[in-house]
């Protein structure tokens, strides 16, 4: 009796085992709208997050040489305790499966460049997936716009539509607005060795926080003509939102009038976050008060796709008009961070947190 239930425990077993290579296979990775990646701890996250990147925003393909490096250098110089998934948001380049098996074996190709085991190498590529995002020009934008001249033309429209997307457009893609928190980051940016000692993810939810940046700067006059303008008017227009925005310390250029025309600010630059590291609450950007923000800015499409207004001073915007800074918003300065080879070092000292549950 013993025996035969040994024999058929062995059975079962050896039924359920699929042996596993040093290398799997891409294919067997289900995209998209997998389940997130298992953590590494055998513990039960109280949240949801994801690392975003956006592969592309027009048909065809593109270069994945260097969102190579910043993947590489996102999974090796950050301590994950879970390992999230890394969404690579893009307009068809990934549709197909032999188009995802190419990037993972041309991925595998280069992780060993920047540091990475083959042990390290595969739990990055479980964590992968393509996710379809397309673009479509807003009613009443001609396909040929560019022959009209807008501002970046050299770029139009691509760089309008990266613009309008990381702005709003992400806050209600399917896949994002389940989540607690996304980072986004570029593929030319990069976490640099040696790395930090905190999970942002884990970070922002031990400390409660909505908002995380990593450099401020300001966005030149030409790309954000009209912005003064419209910032000002809804401010002045919503109760409270001049006050939380002199508490966070934003500061008007000069000449800002009830009711102020389209020159007020024009030519003068707007206070802006470097969004290549952007690091975002979704519920709370999906909140009433940053929805209603939205729908009005987006109420114009030419406020993107003429006059470029980036996603950048958008953020700044949103950030300062309906956070609080003092408890809501963070400069997550203990991360080394290049971006376009202008490096960013670790600004402060860095504390690991303590185990969270």
């Amino acid at each position: 009796m013993l025996a035969a239930v040994l024999l058929m425990l062995y059975t079962i077993y050896t039924l359920g085992y699929t042996p596993r290579t040093s290398l799997q296979p891409l294919a067997e990775f289900v995209y998209p709208g997998a389940a997130p990646a298992l953590p590494v701890s055998h513990d039960r996250p109280s949240y949801t997050a994801a690392v975003v990147y956006l592969a592309s925003v027009l048909p065809g393909p593109r270069s994945p040489t260097l969102l190579f490096k910043s993947l590489s250098l996102m999974h090796k110089n950050i301590p994950w305790r879970y390992q999230w998934p890394v969404l690579i948001f893009h307009a068809g380049a990934y549709d197909t499966r032999e188009r995802r098996d190419e990037f993972g074996t041309l991925l595998r190709n280069v992780t060993g460049t920047y540091g990475l085991t083959v042990e390290e190498t595969e739990q990055l590529v479980r964590r992968l997936e393509f996710v379809s995002a397309h673009h479509e020009l807003p009613e009443g934008v001609p396909t040929d716009g560019a022959k009209d001249d807008p501002v970046f033309s050299h770029g139009w429209p691509a760089y309008h539509h990266m613009c309008a997307f990381y702005a709003y457009k992400i806050l209600s893609h399917p896949r994002i607005t389940p989540l607690t928190y996304f980072l986004r980051l570029d593929d030319d940016s990069s976490i640099l060795p040696p790395g930090t000692c905190i999970d942002p993810f884990e970070y922002m939810h031990a400390h409660n926080l909505s908002y995380a940046y990593r450099e401020k700067i300001d966005d030149a006059g030409w790309v954000t003509r009209g912005m003064w303008p419209f910032v000002s008017s809804y401010a002045r227009r919503h109760v409270g939102a001049d006050e939380r925005m002199a508490r966070n310390g934003w500061g008007w250029v000069a000449g800002r009038a009830w009711p102020g025309g389209m020159e007020y600010g024009e030519d003068q630059n707007f206070p802006s976050y470097r969004t290549n590291f952007d690091l975002i609450k979704v519920p709370r950007f999906l909140a009433p008060d940053v929805r209603a923000f939205n729908e009005e800015l987006v109420s114009d499409p030419m406020r993107f796709y003429w006059y470029r207004w980036g996603d950048a001073p958008v953020r700044r915007a949103q950030v300062d008009m309906f956070l609080e800074h003092a408890t809501e918003v963070y400069h997550m300065c203990e991360i080394p961070y290049e971006h376009k080879g202008e490096v960013f070092g670790g600004d402060c000292d860095c504390a690991p947190l303590p185990s969270l549950g």
